[in-house]
């Protein structure tokens, strides 16, 4: 593993900071992530310069990231999480998660809490850690560690009128790869009538190939819902052409009214990010 990593903890707290200022709905599930980010900072640091043994892993996060996990959502988070994760068989939910076995709400934050820092800090090696056997298809996963998809990401182009290529975010290590944009991110389904899009807006999402009052400012002008009717699945798409400061992971937690009308529209997400959503 290289020993130079540009530290994405900086960005992510400074943006978090911002969109907290910016959507009150978003403040208490914020407010938990800026308490989470120093000791998920410690934890990436930690691996950086001394990488646990993948066979190690779970022993590791569990005694030297879990307990300061628990401590921060006990103080910052909602009470009902934090009850939950006082009852938690902690070291099993992270056994699990990197097997890709279905967790409940609360051993799956802990477990994404405590261990996803810790993969990304591994980079390619995170691979070695996770059961890189899960799901049947293949190329909709994480080349790196098989991960279900978190994230589209739409680079920015360089033309007002356009956006770059699409790549995709895994929900457990970080790593991103590409992936063509007349293609669901979760099933493969390319048909151009099975995929749905829609942006947010003051007065309620609408398809973002038309429709809305046309007066009002997006509420979220670089976000919308990528979704397909096949799977019912969809992610949360970021266009970094249209707000260079985003930075996905974070925006996607201010991103509830998006998630909330998806839920409407009886899609789900492949896998919930952090917060649950």
């Amino acid at each position: 593993m290289s020993a130079v990593a540009v530290s994405p903890w900086a960005a992510r707290r400074q943006r978090a900071g911002e969109l907290r200022d910016r959507h009150p709905f978003a403040g208490e599930l914020l407010t938990l992530y800026l308490v989470l980010l120093p000791v998920q900072e410690d934890a990436w640091h930690r691996a950086r310069e001394r990488p646990p043994l993948p066979e190690e892993l779970p022993r590791w996060a569990a005694a030297g990231v879990l307990p300061a996990v628990i401590e921060a959502t006990v103080a910052a988070g909602p009470a009902a999480l934090a009850e939950a994760v006082r009852g938690c068989d902690a070291e099993r939910a992270l056994v699990g998660w990197l097997a890709g076995a279905e967790l409940d709400p609360a051993d799956r934050y802990l477990a994404r809490a405590t261990l996803g820092p810790v993969l990304e800090a591994l980079g390619e090696e995170a691979g070695f850690a996770c059961d890189r056997a899960r799901g049947a298809d293949q190329s909709q996963l994480c080349p790196c560690c098989r991960g279900l998809p978190q994230l589209s990401i739409l680079a920015a182009s360089g033309e007002s009128l356009a956006s770059g290529p699409r790549s995709l975010l895994c929900s457990r290590c970080s790593a991103s790869w590409s992936c063509s944009r007349s293609v669901c991110p979760a099933c493969g389904e390319s048909r151009e009538a099975r995929l749905s899009v829609f942006a947010e807006r003051f007065d309620g999402p609408v398809s973002a190939n038309g429709g809305g009052d046309g007066e009002r400012p997006p509420v979220f002008p670089h976000l919308r819902i990528a979704g397909c009717s096949t799977c019912s699945r969809y992610l949360i798409e970021v266009d970094m052409g249209r707000d260079a400061r985003a930075v996905p992971e974070v925006d996607e937690l201010a991103a509830l009214p998006l998630d909330l009308y998806a839920a409407d529209q009886g899609l789900t997400k492949p896998t919930p990010n952090l917060m649950g959503f």
